[in-house]
């Protein structure tokens, strides 16, 4: 009767032990929530910065602009990666709960990499703020401002969302139509056997 005892007492403080662990461990659960609002349609501006760089993306009716670079036309297909798979992304494990800890995963307000939409009101629909992870490159760190909270995404993805003007922008190829080069070869060599 005595071992009977002893071993209900053992079994107790396992189930015990077993509840307590399941409860630890649902706050770091692997969940998949999109950092980025579904409705991407409407989204008027994009704005990325770092501590170094900074850069405004602007809808023009169909198109894209970068804002104050007049002379530079965006890279073909640069603006449907950014949407279908930057935008795409999605946030996994949580990391931490403590601001003390954003510098660590660079998710600082000086450190990250910034996004923010916002739509033709001009009103913020997402300000998120990316940080490379240092352990596993085929993932971000990610925390939205307004939130504690510091989640690993499911891919990489700040390589999209590099704030630098020639990266998302090109100098347009100005090409010269073939009949205006044939009359100007074709002056240019009347002019050099005229020999004035």
């Amino acid at each position: 009767m005595g071992n009977l005892k002893w071993i209900a007492i053992v079994l107790a403080v396992l189930v015990a032990l077993y509840l307590f662990t399941q409860m630890q461990q649902s706050g770091l659960q692997t969940q998949s929530d999109a950092v980025f609002p579904e409705d991407q349609g409407k989204i008027q501006t994009i704005e990325l910065w770092t501590k170094d760089d900074t850069l405004t993306i602007e809808r023009d009716g169909e198109d894209w602009t970068i804002a104050g670079h007049d002379t530079l036309a965006m890279r073909p297909n640069r603006m449907d990666t950014f949407f279908d798979k930057a935008l795409q992304v999605k946030k996994e494990t949580l990391i931490s709960k403590n601001p003390e800890k954003w510098l660590k995963y660079s998710v600082d307000d000086s450190s990250g990499t910034h996004v923010r939409l916002t739509n033709v009101s001009g009103d913020e629909m997402i300000h998120a703020v990316f940080g490379r992870s240092t352990s596993d490159w085929s993932h971000n760190y990610v925390r939205t401002v307004g939130d504690e909270l510091v989640y690993l995404t499911d891919s990489s993805v700040m390589h999209m969302m590099y704030p630098r003007a020639t990266y998302w922008g090109e100098t347009p190829v100005v090409e010269e139509d073939s009949t205006e080069v044939a009359a100007s070869a074709v002056v240019d060599s009347v002019e050099a056997g005229s020999g004035d």
